[in-house]
């Protein structure tokens, strides 16, 4: 399955629309107080959900191990109840090498989303669960406006509806310009990634087999 993920306002506030085939299957809203605790809306086939950060004690990590510690922990709710968390977290690949990743729990389910970066193709954040990929986020290197735009292609509804919350997650840590008012702009950015323990979990051909797929 595919669809796009798109941002259609950037500024204080963020906008997105959430398409499939041309078509508007949803939308979110970062709203100006976000950083502060708001909560971004997100509507996806029909169902409400909320993304929330949640603020973390400043000596939360104190004295805990590297691969124990989290950043930036964030909350999905659903008619007021928790169904879903999500943070930052760092792995041991090597004794002197780490890497950096995204942990998440939606309806009792781990996932975890890497980073891949392919130079000018672009980044690809590859997401497992159960011990396969169900999901990928793929990212072009080229935002104009300040306003980004990402491809996820899925196995089914419920892997796409975790895509879609992870991308604007994603795009809440890594790519906002909260603030910024941007006309007639272009920012390009190439990342390449080289750690082995990350490039194993990307698989160039996923997206041509999630492409067709249809349904749950």
């Amino acid at each position: 399955m595919l669809c796009e993920v798109r941002q259609t306002a950037s500024g204080l506030r963020a906008e997105f629309a959430i398409l499939e085939g041309g078509e508007a299957i949803g939308g979110a809203l970062f709203p100006d107080n976000f950083l502060f605790g708001g909560p971004c809306a997100c509507r996806y086939r029909g169902e409400e959900l909320y993304l929330s950060y949640r603020r973390q004690p400043p000596l939360q990590n104190l004295g805990k191990a590297v691969e124990q510690r989290v950043w930036a922990p964030y909350t999905v709710a659903r008619g007021g109840e928790t169904v879903g968390e999500m943070c930052d977290k760092l792995a041991r690949s090597g004794p002197f090498s780490r890497y950096g990743y995204t942990a998440m729990t939606l309806d009792g389910a781990q996932l975890e989303m890497f980073e891949m970066g392919l130079g000018r193709q672009g980044v690809a954040y590859p997401i497992w669960a159960g011990g396969r990929q169900i999901a990928q986020i793929e990212k072009p290197c080229v935002a104009r406006d300040n306003l980004d735009a990402c491809t996820l292609c899925s196995l089914g509804e419920w892997a796409q509806r975790a895509a879609v919350l992870l991308c604007l997650y994603l795009d809440a840590r890594a790519y906002a310009r909260r603030g910024q008012i941007a006309v007639a702009s272009v920012e390009k950015r190439c990342l390449l990634t080289f750690n082995k323990a990350v490039k194993a979990k990307y698989d160039p051909g996923f997206h041509r087999r999630a492409a067709p797929l249809q349904g749950p």
